[in-house]
C-alpha cells in the first residue's frame, strides 16, 4: 500500500519534469529560432541593393548578421548596411560625391591672361569632406518643420542625391511625409497624405 503513493509521486515528478523540459525547449526555440533564419546569399544581397538603388556594387561583406555594401552611383559612392535575412536597407552613408573635383593646387602660379574682365575666374575650392546628416538629425529637422509624432523613416537616392523620408503623425490626425536632404539637412518637400477615415 505504501508503494502505490510513491509510484504515483514518481509519476507526477516525471510528468512535471517533462512539462518543464518542453516549456524550456519551446522558450529556447522562440528566442534562438529567429536567429536561425537563413541569411541571404551574396547574390541576393546584391540584388536587394540594386533593386533599390541603380549603380554598381563594388564590395559586399557579411558582418554580424548584416551585409555591408559599397555602392557606386552617378551621384557618388555610398556605404549601405542591409539586414542579412530580409535584405532591408538599414542605413546609407555617403562616402564620396561624384562632383567633388580632384583638383590639386599647383605650386607654380600660372600667368594671368591679358584682357582684364575677359579672364575666366578659377573655380571656388570645395570642402574635402562633406558631413552626412544622421537619421536622428533628419528626424529632428523634420519634426521642427512639422510638429507631431514620428511614424517611420526611409532612405532614398535620386538625381539630387541621398535623402530621408520622415513620416509624421500630427495632433490633428493628418500624416505628413517630410523629405530631408541627407547631405545638407535642408527640407526638400513636405507631402500631406489624406486621412484614412473621414470624421466629419
Amino acid at each position: 500500500m505504501k508503494q502505490h503513493p510513491r509510484n504515483k509521486s514518481k509519476m507526477y515528478k516525471v510528468v512535471i519534469a517533462m512539462v518543464v523540459f518542453l516549456l524550456l525547449a519551446w522558450v529556447a526555440f522562440r528566442i534562438f529560432g529567429k536567429n536561425s533564419e537563413p541569411l541571404l546569399s551574396r547574390d541576393q544581397a546584391t540584388l536587394a541593393v540594386l533593386s533599390e538603388y541603380p549603380g554598381k556594387v563594388d564590395s559586399l561583406k557579411l558582418q554580424a548578421g548584416a551585409y555591408i555594401a559599397v555602392l557606386q552611383t552617378e551621384q557618388g559612392r555610398y556605404e549601405l548596411k542591409l539586414d542579412g535575412v530580409t535584405g532591408e536597407i538599414l542605413s546609407i552613408v555617403l562616402l564620396k560625391r561624384v562632383d567633388e573635383p580632384a583638383v590639386q593646387p599647383t605650386s607654380a602660379a600660372t600667368p594671368a591672361p591679358s584682357g582684364g574682365a575677359d579672364a575666366t575666374p578659377s573655380p571656388a575650392p570645395t570642402p574635402a569632406a562633406q558631413s552626412v546628416v544622421s537619421e536622428a538629425e533628419a528626424v529632428r529637422l523634420a519634426l521642427r518643420e512639422v510638429p507631431g509624432e514620428l511614424d517611420d523613416v526611409d532612405t532614398g537616392i535620386d538625381a539630387a542625391g541621398a535623402y530621408y523620408l520622415v513620416e509624421i503623425h500630427t495632433s490633428d490626425g493628418r500624416e505628413a511625409v517630410v523629405q530631408v536632404n541627407a547631405i545638407s539637412g535642408h527640407i526638400m518637400s513636405v507631402t500631406w497624405e489624406e486621412p484614412d477615415g473621414d470624421d466629419s
